[in-house]
Parts: structure tokens; sequence; C-alpha cells
């Protein structure tokens, strides 16, 4: 395992992508890029994905980015590195999060490593918040050794996708050989720094140089690849070695078919309804649309922002994260009434000769359970339910009916349904409920939803009559308890 880092909030605008695969990240916060948008914006991610945060501030210079050095007056200096803090950790309040360190960024990062007077400057600066939080700095630089001595909490940072000089500095961005962005160039890299506790500097020496976190720049021509590759490489065999995931398999252009265990159970529904629901509570902007079933999510997501690979990699991650950020989902069981006379239980005869049983016991039999709605489809509205009696399970007709009545109730293997409107089906069809299960004129067209539950009641022809009546008039309201 490593721990990986990010300077984030820059502009780039990758960082719902990258968040999935880091540890912790580092928000600019005013200085040389940022603002209260942006840093609300990415301190709500880090949240959701349960990564550190970090303020970044830097020298007050947005033309250059900050990574050119500039002089100023100590007063104004640490003014403006204690306002960048300031305004992070208001928003960071504001957002029921903490912040965990403090990096300084650029041409500051490169000049407290090698001035001493920058160094203690820096640290006088952000000397209130020592206590606080950890400081991300170089290992055997000339803050070092003053932060040790002043007692400020070091975190040693090695950098993923640069390049070193002998003296420990980074090669300058002006040259061509600055930044690493050859993947395997990148691997190999990191894996000197962790194992060897060493960096392989451009002039081929191995120097020692310890390293807590790699940091990789957002604006990286290939950051995204870069840390997903670093995460696949050295975090993702111990997870996998304790996690089952579901599979991932490609569906179409911009299509993704995450499955779990090919049988219809309580228990797989729930995973798949989770899952669910804790990708729709991070409201990811590159997926378009989930469509779930009894044990699969088909994930529509936009293929221009997004690549298959990296999507899996976020999922991934995501699936890993603790339940406890979901809220609980309430569900309802929804009572429904149907009328199992002859007039609409017209298969109800073969049913019972096929299944040994009378209709009256066929009647009991499937009025008794609680069925759990398990998905929804192939008709708006069409309500796929589980745990049927086994002694009530027969196979679909071999030829299907052209039309069946709009709110048949029917068999179909292990499963019970409705039909919301007349439609060819093949179901085996034993009553008709006179109530309405789609109106797309409705804010909320369909009642229930998966993980439901539907109770079936028997009502008379007479019974039925009146709810139908009830139903055109608007007056009828169906009966629901929580579960």
């Amino acid at each position: 395992m490593i721990h990986i880092n990010c300077d984030v909030g820059e502009g780039v605008d990758n960082e719902e992508i990258l968040m999935p695969y880091i540890n912790a990240c580092n928000i600019a916060c005013g200085g040389h890029a940022g603002d209260a948008e942006t840093m609300h914006t990415v301190v709500a991610l880090a949240k959701k994905y349960q990564v550190e945060i970090g303020a970044h501030p830097s020298y007050p210079d947005r033309v250059n980015f900050g990574r050119a050095s500039m002089e100023m007056p100590e007063v104004e200096f640490i003014k403006t590195i204690q306002k960048q803090i300031s305004d992070l950790e208001k928003i960071v309040v504001l957002n029921d999060a903490k912040i965990t360190h403090i990096k300084p960024h650029g041409a500051l990062y490169n000049d407290v490593a090698k001035s001493e007077e920058k160094a203690q400057l820096f640290l006088k600066a952000i000397s209130t918040y020592k206590d606080k939080y950890k400081l991300y700095i170089s290992y055997n630089s000339v803050i070092e050794k003053a932060a040790l001595e002043q007692n400020f909490k070091v975190y040693y940072e090695a950098f993923a996708d640069r390049n070193y000089n002998d003296d420990l500095t980074l090669v300058s961005r002006k040259k061509s050989n600055a930044i690493i962005t050859e993947i395997g160039e990148v691997i190999q890299h990191v894996s000197t720094l962790k194992n060897e506790q060493k960096v392989c500097t451009v002039s081929s020496q191995k120097i020692t140089l310890k390293s807590d976190t790699f940091c990789v720049h957002s604006d990286t021509l290939n950051a995204i690849e870069i840390v997903q590759q670093l995460y696949s490489h050295f975090n993702t065999k111990k997870d996998n070695s304790k996690t089952k995931f579901p599979t991932y398999k490609s569906y179409g252009n911009s299509g993704m078919l995450v499955t779990w265990e090919a049988k219809m159970s309580p228990e797989v529904l729930n995973k798949v309804l989770e899952f669910k629901e804790k990708v729709l509570s991070f409201n990811i902007k590159v997926i378009v649309e989930l469509i779930q079933s009894n044990n699969s999510l088909l994930i529509v997501y936009d293929e221009l922002k997004v690549n298959f690979i990296t999507l899996q990699h976020l999922l991934e991650r995501l699936f890993l994260l603790k339940n406890d950020i979901v809220q609980t989902k309430t569900y309802h069981c929804w009572e429904i009434p149907v009328c199992y006379d002859s007039k609409f239980g017209i298969d109800l005869p073969e049913i019972a000769q096929k299944n040994k049983l009378t209709i009256d016991e066929i009647i009991q039999l499937h009025t008794a359970p609680k069925y759990q709605v398990f998905s929804i489809g192939f008709l708006p509205g069409f309500l796929y339910l589980g745990r049927l009696d086994k002694r009530l399970h027969i196979d679909r007709k071999s030829t299907p009916r052209l039309e069946v009545t709009k709110g048949a109730v029917g068999i179909g293997g292990m499963q019970t349904g409705i039909y919301p409107k007349s439609s060819p089906g093949g179901w085996q069809i034993l009553g008709n409920s006179p109530i309405n299960f789609f109106d797309a004129s409705s804010e909320n067209p369909c009642f229930a939803k998966a993980g439901d539950f539907i109770k079936f009641v028997s009502i008379s022809l007479d019974e039925y009559h009146n709810i139908s009546e009830a139903v055109s008039n608007g007056n009828y309201e169906l009966k629901s308890s929580v579960e």
C-alpha cells in the first residue's frame, strides 16, 4: 500500500475522477488558484470519498500559477498565507469536514526547501497550526530541520511524476525531463522510493529520500492514468484479497453492466440496491443513468469524459467505502387488491391442473406472502415480484397472448407480477387488480420502487368494480406500511 496525494482545485476540473484513487488532496486556497466556489466543490468531493483534506497555500501569484519565486514584506507574506488557510478552514467547517495537513505550493515549496530565511518565515506564518495539522515537506530539506526543531508534525513527501537533481531539488519545469509521464517509469520511480527509500536522480545516482506520501500533480497531462495505475499497482491487491467485487462488463459504447450473483434473492437485491444508492448519493457527473435489475446495475456514462477502466476503478473504490455514508433507505409494503374471479383468472384452471392444487388453494397461497419488488420493467410500472411460493411456480405459456388486459396479475416461472397496461404477454393469469400501476402525468409515476413489498388482498367482483370506480374518480388511496 502507498499513500497518494494530489494538488487539486487548480482549474483542471478532474477532481471527481482523481478522488477514488487518492488518500489526500491539497486544495488551492486562493493564492495561485482557487476561490470559494472551487474550494466548496473539492471539499465536498473529498468528504464523500473519505480523502484527507490539506491546505495548499502559495505566493499570491495567479499570473504565474505560483510557480515563480517572490520577495514580499514579512507582514504581507504572513498575512496572505494565514488568510489562504483560514479561508479554506471556514469552508471545511461548513462542510462538516476537517483539515489534516498543510503543503506549500510551487515556488514556495521549492524556496522553503532550500532557503533558511524562507523556511523560517513560512513556519512563522503557520505556527498557530502546529498542533493541529501535519506539514507536508521534502526529506533532508532546509525546512525539515527547522520544522522538527519547532515540533511540527512532519510528513515526508516525494513526487511520483517529477524527476530529481542530485541535491534532491526537483528538476526545473523549464527542462524537458522535469516531468515523468510514461507509466512504466512512474511505477519504477515510486517502487524505488517506496522499497529502498531512495530516489534515482537524473544523473542515475541513488540518494536516500524518505517518503510517507507520493504526490501526483493534477495538471500533469496524464494525471488520471498515473494515479489509476499507481493505485492499481500498489493498493488493489490487498483490497481484492479481502473484498469480493461485483463483475464489470462493457455494455455497448457507453454502458457498464455491474453484476452480482446470478440468483433472485433478497440478499443479492440488497447488495444491488445498496450500491445503487451509494452511487446516486455521490452524484457522479460522468454517470448519465442507472438501470437496476434483480442482480445487476446498468450504468450509462459519458464516454467523452471518462473511459471504462477509469470508471470501473472509481466504482471499485466507491464499493469499498464504508456503508454508513449512505442513509438507510425506507421501504413500504403496499396492499394491492386483486379479484381472482373466473372472469379475470383465465389461467387458474390450468395452474390448478399442472400444480395439483385447487383454485382456492392457489388464491390462498398467492395472497399469503409479502412479495419483494426486485425490479421494474419490461413495461413502465411492471413490478417483478420475488418470494413466490414454490407450489405456484409454473412456466410461461409456450405461445404468448397477443393482448393481456391492464391490471392482469400473473405468474412467470418463480415470479409474480402485474401488467400496468394492455400488452402482449406469456405469463399465466390468475386475477386482476383495479388500481393504476403507472401514471406518466404524476411526479412519481410508479408508487412502488425496487426493495418495496407487495401484499395481495383478495376482493370480490363487486369490490373490484367499486374500487375501479374510485380509482377513476381519483378517490382511491392505496394502503401501505413502512417495513
